[in-house]
């Protein structure tokens, strides 16, 4: 068994949006560390503009990005860093609205986790390429075809972030995610392990004000780097849905 170090991402005077998170994490026996991220509500810290590139995030995104979601991306870096720095053969990340689900304490000590770069234990839109499932604790991983949304729960090993940050430096896609996630070599958990309140549903979100404001100021988005455009079509083609049915993210 590995105790692999959690990390839960938050905000100052975030107490009680996390409180549900560390009460269950406690209850799990699951010994958590605090990231305070960057806070980009009223707009972004001084400093952060020269690890940010405004123009190229528009291309790539195909609309301006927020300061909520260049905040937001920038706190997701400053873990892959911190991997690096620490020499830290890799980390869980939490964002602070996550809901565990059963199993997660089991897998949190997962020894198999560090074969893979990346591990998402919630996502939305999941396909993963067929017959490639393998055992993880009580779950199963299943390799990542196609991009999918969401960072609000991950493994991420060294080798992952390394990538991941050299993929955001600088900065010009959102947290989820700066380049393309079969091109690291990502892996999904089915059944997840985490969950999440779906927006619209009482749950206090920081980025969708900000998105609501950019929403009808789009262009064509840019592809993530090394997607490849007929390896894509392929992955598309022979990809099956985990983690969710028919319609459902």
């Amino acid at each position: 068994m590995v105790d692999w170090p959690v990390f839960v991402l938050t905000l100052p005077g975030d107490d009680a949006r996390r409180a549900p998170l560390m009460a269950q994490l406690d209850a799990s026996g699951v010994r958590a560390q605090l990231i305070f991220g960057v806070d980009g509500r009223r707009g972004l810290p001084a400093g952060c503009e020269a690890e940010i590139d405004r123009d190229a995030a528009r291309i790539h995104m195909g609309r301006n990005m927020t300061d909520g979601e260049f905040a937001c991306a920038l706190s997701h870096r400053a873990i892959y860093r911190r991997v690096l720095d620490e020499g830290l053969p890799g980390a869980i990340i939490l964002e602070d609205d996550a809901i565990l689900q059963p199993g997660f304490d089991t897998v949190v000590r997962e020894p198999r986790l560090a074969e893979m770069p990346l591990v998402l234990m919630d996502y939305a839109y999941g396909r993963a390429l067929p017959l490639t499932g393998r055992p993880v604790g009580s779950v199963t991983a299943h390799r990542v075809a196609l991009s999918c949304t969401m960072a609000n729960a991950y493994f991420i090993s060294a080798t992952g972030a390394a990538a991941l940050l050299r993929a955001s430096t600088p900065v010009t896609r959102c947290a989820d995610w700066p380049c393309c996630l079969y091109g690291v070599k990502a892996w999904m958990l089915s059944p997840r392990l985490v969950g999440h309140q779906p927006p619209g549903d009482g749950r206090v979100s920081h980025l969708d004000a900000g998105r609501d404001a950019v929403a009808s100021n789009r262009v064509r988005p840019g592809r993530p780097a090394g997607s490849g455009a007929v390896s894509e079509w392929v992955r598309r083609r022979i990809s099956v849905r985990v983690g969710r049915e028919k319609g459902q993210r």
